[in-house]
């Protein structure tokens, strides 16, 4: 496909989490040409001169080797998230591996958090301490996420996999139910409000 096309098709795969420009798409197809992961050729059914580009053989080794390796960096968030689009070119094992490091990774950040959170509570102002809180939600949210998405590998791996539920796609993932236990659900405590943060918008915080 062309520059274009294919600019237009990974923003409609990646636009939710990654901004793909011409400014940084025609640079990297430049190095992937020299690399010989790509072939391209002239589209001789338009009058106007378009480069049509075709992955290669080399090139189809490269993205998976990209892929399959994932350092530290790689599990951050905007960068897992645009390899979690490509997940259903890997193994099942290569699969349930990314995603245990990405659990792990997020609960050592979720202990991080909880340990600052602690540690100046009692210093922070009301806002400050209400985006710490979204903070920490996020992180727990996005574990049980991942446990359902682990639990739903592991089911499918076993072959006695049973629908997983899902909330807002129409694809239903196979899945064994996620067991209760002391993990997440313990540690996910309820923070009480601020008393200082007003409760409506306009409505000014009480004074101390």
């Amino acid at each position: 496909m062309s520059g274009y096309e294919l600019k237009k098709q990974l923003s409609v795969k990646l636009g939710a989490f990654w901004r793909v420009s011409f400014g940084s798409l025609y640079p990297c197809l430049k190095r992937l040409l020299a690399d010989g992961a790509l072939e391209v050729e002239e589209n001789r059914f338009t009058s106007r001169k378009k480069h049509v580009y075709r992955l290669t053989e080399r090139g189809e080794q490269l993205f998976l080797e990209l892929l399959e390796s994932a350092d530290i960096h790689d599990l951050e968030q905007d960068r897992f998230s645009m390899r979690l689009a490509f997940f259903r070119y890997l193994r099942p094992e290569k699969r349930l591996d990314q995603l245990e490091r990405r659990r792990g990774y997020l609960q050592d950040r979720l202990s991080h958090l909880r340990a600052s959170l602690r540690a100046v509570r009692d210093r922070l102002d009301a806002y400050t301490l209400e985006l710490m809180d979204h903070g920490l939600d996020e992180h727990e949210r996005e574990i049980a996420w991942l446990d359902r998405l682990i639990a739903a590998e592991r089911g499918s791996a076993s072959g006695d996999a049973r629908p997983a539920t899902r909330s807002r796609s129409t694809t239903t993932l196979q899945a064994e139910p996620v067991p209760e236990g002391p993990g997440l659900a313990a540690q996910n405590t309820t923070v009480p409000r601020d008393p200082r943060l007003p409760t409506q918008a306009g409505q000014a915080a009480p004074t101390r």
